[in-house]
């Protein structure tokens, strides 16, 4: 004979198992919660505010490059852009942008004139690690490049010509160094338009042309022989 006792502590142990199913695993994409983290994914409002919020930030210029080895040089860095006079025989490198810089599109917009000699205007940068000079050259007047041609690349609706170059003992972010240069010139130039900078760092990249940690990034004008002017405005 069957107690009753038994009976029902078998239909108490079988009513418990039904009441409480097994967890169901979590699916690959979803992270478990810990007792003390939690998971945001790319589209919670948080993390949309979070990227938003660096945007607005870098919106605002936060570095003045302000190199100059001598001559007539007249800069005056403005909110969020710049303007030059210059007529000298000697280097500099003049321009506002941010410190670190990254991939995300410029614009920049104004005018670039060079009534004697060379000069560049263009998007210029360094990284460390590997040490890197790098340029995109939207404008020039009096200019060649020197180096090792890799190609061309079309971006923003120009054609784009790839050079790489060495320079050996020469003025760098970590005095005098030898170092690769990597630089974009736009075939046929313009004093405006948006940069999309991502563009030339993967189109860099597969020609083994690789950057390391962001330095400074700027809009910047340079001559080592010449006289004109520039008047730019930056955003992104």
């Amino acid at each position: 004979m069957v107690h009753l006792s038994t009976l029902f502590l078998g239909l108490s142990a079988i009513a418990g198992s039904l009441a409480a199913p097994a967890a169901e695993p979590l699916p690959l994409h979803v992270e478990r919660r810990g007792p003390n983290n939690f998971y945001l994914t790319e589209d919670h409002p948080l993390m949309i505010a979070r990227r938003n919020a660096s945007l607005e930030a870098r919106g605002n210029t936060n570095y003045v490059q302000n190199y100059k080895t001598g001559g007539t040089v007249n800069f005056t860095p403005q909110t969020n852009g710049f303007s030059v006079n210059f007529n000298t025989k000697q280097d500099f490198v003049v321009g506002v942008g941010w410190n670190p810089g990254n991939s995300a599109p410029i614009t920049h917009s104004g005018s670039f004139q060079v009534t004697s000699g060379l000069a560049t205007l263009s998007i210029y940068g360094w990284t460390t690690n590997p040490l890197v000079e790098y340029y995109v050259i939207e404008d020039s007047a009096g200019f060649s490049q020197t180096g090792s041609r890799k190609g061309t690349f079309t971006s923003d609706g120009g054609t784009y010509t790839i050079w790489e170059a060495v320079r050996t003992n020469a003025p760098s972010i970590q005095g005098t160094s030898t170092f690769n240069q990597y630089i974009s010139i736009r075939n046929g130039g313009r004093a405006s338009g948006t940069v999309t900078v991502a563009n030339h760092f993967n189109a860099w990249k597969k020609y083994g042309m690789n950057l390391g940690k962001m330095n400074f990034q700027v809009v910047a004008v340079e001559t080592w022989n010449g006289a004109g002017s520039a008047t730019q405005k930056v955003t992104n």
